[in-house]
């Protein structure tokens, strides 16, 4: 096993048994079980802290941390994040970036806010980051940072092929670097994160006419 795959499955590791383990806690906060879910967030905060190279004194932060994050019953049950992806295509068939505060370029993103459906908080985030209006038109893809070997924090996200119907580029002034437009062959450099899948899928829903959403397999 490569060391990168290594550190990936050491990092599910840790993220599925603090799951877990939180979302025990969060419907049996009393009793056998209550203690062991609690030793099981004590050994991933030592395991998480060793990845880190952090002391011991870090390791029990880190497990106070995620044990003040617990919240009782159906609100505490802990599941992976969810992020809305814009990709959405000028008149020239350039395709819409920003550039993050990291300097790194991607397309416009977010994650999905309470109370906000998902093709809503697509068109509140597209103007945000970028002061262009667009119009969700399909759901191209629902994509696990899993399956693209990152071993952050676990998210589902989900990509909509959009039309831009309105607004001017505006840069965000506390998300956004820069907004521009870019050929799909051409994407500026520094690309943010892992995964390189979305370029393919927005080639072919673009250019090829796919319709079927993309979603990873079984």
């Amino acid at each position: 096993m490569s060391q990168d795959r290594l550190l990936l499955e050491l990092a599910r590791f840790i993220e599925r048994v603090t799951a877990v383990a939180r979302t025990g806690l969060a419907f049996q906060s009393e009793g056998f079980d209550a203690e062991r879910y609690e030793d099981l967030l004590k050994e991933a905060a030592r395991m998480q802290a060793a990845a880190l190279d952090a002391s011991l004194e870090e390791a029990e932060s880190i497990r106070r941390g995620w044990r003040d994050a617990v919240i009782s019953g159906y609100e505490g049950y802990v599941t992976p994040a969810v992020g809305c992806g814009i990709i959405a295509f000028n008149d020239c068939d350039d395709l819409l970036m920003i550039q993050r505060t990291s300097g790194k370029w991607w397309y416009p993103t977010g994650f999905c806010d309470v109370g906000i459906a998902p093709a809503e908080n697509v068109v509140k985030e597209a103007f945000e980051q970028t002061g262009l209006i667009v119009e969700p038109l399909r759901l191209m893809a629902i994509m696990d940072s899993r399956k693209s070997g990152d071993g952050w924090r676990h998210i589902y996200s989900m990509l909509f092929y959009s039309r831009i119907i309105g607004g001017t580029p505006r840069p965000h002034p506390l998300e956004t670097l820069d907004v521009g437009f870019f050929p799909l062959e051409m994407l500026p450099y520094p690309l943010h994160g892992r995964d390189r899948r979305w370029i393919q899928i927005a080639r072919e829903f673009h250019f090829e006419g796919r319709i079927e959403t993309y979603f990873d397999p079984a």
